[in-house]
């Protein structure tokens, strides 16, 4: 992904972490629907699927196992950025 948006790193993470665009939806306070453009867009941004259907649950893509702990820290890191001073992250 060249230059992704912050929103979509926070999403990715999530989805990497629920494999279920349904809950991670839930997670964000989003719509299944809206997830599932985010979805669409980074799979896009990536040219990978992220997430297959296996049966009924979802499951990464090599690629995005690949990806998932990257995607982890760099939200973190964000997270330490954004934090005011002192409090301990």
């Amino acid at each position: 992904m060249n230059d992704p948006d912050l929103n979509l790193l926070f999403a990715l993470d999530v989805l990497l972490t629920e494999q279920s665009v349904a809950a991670a939806a839930r997670r964000l306070g989003l719509s299944a629907s809206a997830m599932s453009r985010t979805l669409s867009r980074l799979r896009d941004a990536t040219g990978d699927p992220l997430l297959v259907r296996a049966g009924r649950q979802m499951v990464l893509t090599p690629y995005a196992d690949a990806i998932r702990e990257r995607t982890r820290q760099a939200v973190f890191r964000r997270a330490r950025c954004a934090a005011p001073c002192g409090t301990g992250l």
